[in-house]
């Protein structure tokens, strides 16, 4: 008798341990599970940040940058229509002096872009120093008087107009 409880003793001890090992492995299982989540988590953001910067990355001309900081400033009111687009269409065309082709195909990147990017403060960054080495003082004026404009439209500017507003002055006319 004492050989067969010796026997179950014996093999409760393998089945405790085998037990806690499976605790064990369960544990370290959900903390590679949630390592696994927030690495993901951080490429995504990453990714995200990249595809969102290098939306932008193509526009070489002070217009176009233009467009799209106006066309985002607009959208950031209210969805951008026709009419409101025929408004940054005339603003580029008397202050930039813009070709009608170049502003064609302004516009549609611009209202491609600004769907794309949705924080005009990152198109504003973007575009500074483009803006700053290509424009002369009263062009630099003349663009956030162009923003004023666009973000006036339908009333005063929104907290987010008047904010992106103040970076681009800041940004452009304290040099």
């Amino acid at each position: 008798m004492a050989i067969v409880g010796l026997i179950f003793a014996i093999i409760g001890g393998i089945g405790f341990w085998w037990w806690r090992a499976q605790q064990v492995k369960g544990a370290v299982d959900t903390a590679i599970d949630a390592a696994g989540k927030a690495r993901g988590m951080v490429s995504r953001a990453r990714f995200k940040h990249r595809a969102g910067t290098s939306v932008l990355a193509g526009v070489d001309t002070p217009g176009m940058a233009a467009a799209t900081l106006l066309h985002s400033l607009m959208s950031l009111r209210k969805p951008v229509i026709l009419s409101d687009e025929d408004k940054i269409n005339s603003m580029l065309e008397t202050t930039c002096r813009i070709s009608k082709q170049e502003r064609d195909d302004a516009m549609t990147f611009a209202g491609w872009a600004s769907g794309q990017v949705p924080d005009t403060n990152e198109t504003v960054r973007r575009f500074l120093p483009l803006w700053a080495n290509t424009l002369d003082p009263s062009q630099r004026q003349d663009l956030v008087n162009m923003a004023l404009q666009a973000a006036e439209i339908g009333g005063a500017p929104t907290d987010a107009q008047a904010a992106a507003i103040k970076r681009l002055s800041e940004g452009l006319l304290a040099k």
